[in-house]
């Protein structure tokens, strides 16, 4: 009778080492760039002007192989945590502001077009670390922390 659910026996868990596929032939494969070839570090473009659709939020990802950078990526804002760490619909929606591709619906397959090359497989979106905002000067700077919860 009794259903136990297995909650949170994901963290107890170590690590799975991550294969990610390689790009397709032709692609740019430098880390802060898109497979296009496009710099989506927040240095290079904090000043450029991005577009972003209704209803998305641009937002810093955090590359292992970059610690000092943020790559910047637009991303649905329903996908993405409230104040208290909840509310984030399943799933994942993002454009990438370098090359103006739009409409990945995996986050394994949006983390491979702007080559962040992750090392493991769990809540991967947790690299998602800032919101971006624009300045007083105008540009796009770090701004508040996004809250995963856990």
């Amino acid at each position: 009778e009794e259903e136990e659910e297995e909650e949170g026996s994901e963290s107890s868990s170590p690590p799975v080492s991550y294969q990610m596929k390689p790009p397709p032939e032709g692609c740019c494969t430098t880390d802060g760039f898109c497979q296009a070839g496009k710099d989506l570090r927040l240095v290079s473009i904090s000043n450029e002007h991005i577009e972003v659709p209704s209803g998305f939020l641009l937002v810093g990802a955090k590359s292992p192989n970059l610690p000092e950078h943020l790559l910047v990526c637009a991303v649905d804002k329903r996908f993405l945590p409230d104040d208290n760490g909840r509310n984030a619909l399943l799933g994942f929606s993002g454009n990438c502001v370098g090359c103006g591709k739009k409409g990945f619906c995996y986050f394994t397959e949006f983390s491979n077009h702007i080559n962040l090359k992750l090392t493991t497989q769990p809540k991967k979106q947790k690299h998602l670390k800032y919101y971006l905002v624009r300045n007083a000067q105008g540009a796009l700077t770090k701004g508040s922390v996004i809250c995963w919860k856990g």
